[in-house]
């Protein structure tokens, strides 16, 4: 009887050791998930310290980067061949072939073009200030200012002439060494692997190696120049003249972590293309066209709606006051010719023009990342209609060629260096347009041949 009962006490307590030690168990697993995925639920909580020390990372390195202008590079070191020592892009192309190659058929190597530097040149006689602001991001090295500021023991700023300026190096806008050198010492991403690792022979001269760092992939390297300081900077209607960083940041590319580089430096490649190339803004924005002529005892007015949609670009579309975006549309006849008075247009972009002494916007239609531009053209039904042209044309430069450049010309205090370069850029920015869609769509005809 007495073994019995141990025997069936024995079996309730290891019942109930079972029960406890899952009971025990669930708790762990309870708590252990509680603290890996919502940790702020547990008492006391604080912030990571990995995460605070990488943000704190990427700010302090980014402070020391990007100084305004960049400070003199200084001696090379001696054991450095001449080609190390250059802070020359071609000097780089030796060995960086295709990142040499897409440097130059990209708009950084023109970041001192004949638009730029044409205004810039006459600031340096009256607004130094400005003009030293103006390359801290056209041209960022210190070896590439014309003038060096000189603070007073009063505060007081002052420029002079700068004794090391490279005038070569001056015009050739962001070069390698904007981004990748300090003091001589080359700065990179980490290494890529796989199709898009870089191979260089052995004995190749390597400039003492690279310090490499993910910072190098963040958005946040690019934001110095993309991005003007809200808190800080001249805003029309409330908005920076440039905010694309911060229009990046409030769409849904930020949030699933595409920086700009995995769009606009893809494979590694060193073209940052944009709104000047047409198979890139292809590639981020959609295009549609519907067509609803009359119904019977209904008019005869017809209607196209069109559409486009900002699918993949990671701001808006486009991004600055510069481009303008023209959604045209006209009735053709059947020889497809267009019919006289028949084109209307709507406007993509951001108007926003410097007259009477300030900035003014006169209306801003652009794209945020996802969303869609949509406007209807109507036309009362001529009898010589057949078709209905839609097509949208891309002006990259416009706000140059038609407001900012003919203005400027108009200057009684231009120099002849100046004019001369201001004059080309006009010219420049004039080719520039081209046709991103182009559609035509048929008429129902039947009912007015039979009439």
């Amino acid at each position: 009887m007495l073994e019995e009962k141990a025997r069936a006490l024995n079996s309730y307590l290891r019942k109930r050791l079972v029960v406890i030690a899952i009971f025990l168990a669930t708790v762990l697993i309870l708590f252990a998930a509680v603290r890996y995925f919502a940790p702020w639920l547990m008492p006391g909580f604080r912030p990571s310290s990995k995460a605070t020390t990488v943000d704190q990372g990427l700010q302090e390195f980014l402070e020391s980067h990007w100084q305004k202008p960049i400070p003199f590079q200084g001696q090379a070191p001696a054991k450095f061949s001449a080609l190390e020592a250059s802070l020359g892009p071609e000097a780089c192309g030796t060995c960086h072939k295709q990142q040499y190659a897409d440097w130059k058929e990209s708009l950084h190597s023109r970041a001192m073009g004949p638009g730029p530097w044409g205004q810039i040149v006459d600031m340096f006689s009256n607004r130094p200030d400005e003009a030293v602001q103006c390359m801290t991001c056209h041209a960022p090295l210190s070896e590439q200012l014309p003038v060096l500021a000189k603070v007073a023991a009063n505060s007081d700023t002052t420029y002079e002439a700068n004794p090391h300026l490279d005038k070569e190096l001056q015009l050739k806008g962001i070069t390698c060494a904007a981004c990748h050198v300090r003091q001589h010492q080359r700065f990179g991403p980490p290494k890529a692997d796989g199709p898009n690792a870089t191979k260089y022979p052995p004995e190749m001269p390597n400039h003492g190696g690279a310090k490499r760092t993910p910072y190098f992939e963040r958005a946040e390297f690019c934001k110095d120049c993309h991005q003007f300081d809200p808190e800080n900077s001249l805003l029309v209607n409330g908005k920076p003249l440039q905010d694309t960083y911060r229009e990046w940041q409030n769409s849904m590319w930020a949030k699933d972590g595409a920086a700009c580089q995995d769009c606009h430096m893809s494979n590694r490649r060193h073209l940052w293309k944009g709104i000047h190339d047409k198979e890139w803004v292809k590639d981020g924005v959609q295009f549609k066209a519907q067509l609803q002529e009359p119904k019977p005892g209904a008019g005869k007015t017809v209607t196209v709606t069109a559409e486009v949609v900002n699918s993949a670009v990671g701001h808006k579309f486009p991004t600055y006051t510069t481009p303008k975006v023209f959604v045209r549309a006209a009735l053709l006849d059947g020889r497809g010719k267009p019919m006289p008075r028949t084109q209307q247009e709507h406007v993509i972009g951001w108007d926003a023009r410097f007259e009477d002494g300030e900035w003014k916007e006169f209306f801003d239609t652009r794209i945020a990342p996802g969303k869609t531009f949509m406007e209807k053209f109507q036309w009362k039904l001529a009898q010589n209609a057949a078709k209905v042209r839609v097509w949208i044309e891309v002006h990259p430069d416009h706000f140059y060629h038609v407001h900012f450049y003919p203005a400027h010309l108009k200057r009684a205090d231009l120099s002849a260096e100046g004019r001369k370069l201001v004059e080309r850029a006009l010219d420049e920015s004039g080719k520039t347009p081209y046709i991103l869609y182009d559609e035509v769509l048929p008429l129902n005809t039947s009912d007015r041949r039979q009439k």
